[in-house]
């Protein structure tokens, strides 16, 4: 419930936000689609394979100085058969001359949110995925068009992704169980797997 409740407000934030800085020439945008290479989730034998996923994020900040920037970043990432909807607070630091190529550096700091994922429920059990927090320095090279207004960006960076699986047995009328202050009303057990997703992210995009 709470994961939800701060997803919603985040985008309030993001619209309300978009429509204030857009008026503005402080404003910059930033959004690039890409690939997230890294390794699945563990097995039941421990082991792990190879995974490329889809990722899309797009970034809204102002300007606090000529090459440096703070905003916020909402997306898309693709994580196997899991989709998560990422919410960040960000930094873009740019170095280079006007008109010119440029080298950028970017931080993201926020959570993951996983509302697009179904709950699960019959008579015996529930289930349900949750998001958790989320990290991404990046790097990247901006090159900027014939008249100056828009730029090219292709960046690298690392993202480390928390997710969370809950399996729960409901406490069906007549049966006994112990009543536990760490469960849910309503269920005799509950399981929780942890899922930490680390990739290496490709994108491409433009900066506005």
């Amino acid at each position: 419930m709470l994961n939800k409740a701060f997803t919603f407000i985040c985008l309030g934030l993001f619209l309300t936000c978009i429509d204030c800085l857009a008026q503005d020439k402080l404003y910059f945008g930033q959004t690039e689609i890409g690939l997230l290479a890294g390794r699945s989730a563990e097995q039941w034998d421990g082991t792990t394979e190879r995974r490329t996923d889809f990722t899309l994020m797009s970034f809204h900040g102002a300007r606090i100085s000529r090459n440096h920037i703070v905003g916020f970043s909402v997306g898309f990432d693709q994580y196997e058969t899991i989709s998560i909807i990422p919410f960040a607070f960000g930094y873009r630091g740019f170095l280079g001359k006007e008109g010119k190529p440029k080298i950028f550096g970017g931080l993201d700091l926020g959570i993951g949110s996983a509302i697009l994922e179904e709950e699960i429920e019959n008579e015996w059990s529930k289930s349900w995925y949750r998001g958790g927090l989320m990290f991404s320095p990046s790097f990247g090279v901006s090159f900027p068009s014939h008249k100056g207004n828009s730029a090219l960006s292709l960046s690298i960076a690392y993202k480390r992704q928390d997710i969370s699986y809950f399996l729960g047995s409901l406490a069906n009328l007549g049966t006994q169980t112990i009543a536990s202050d760490q469960l849910p009303p309503g269920f005799s057990s509950l399981n929780q797997t942890e899922y930490l997703y680390r990739s290496i992210v490709f994108r491409i995009g433009i900066m506005y």
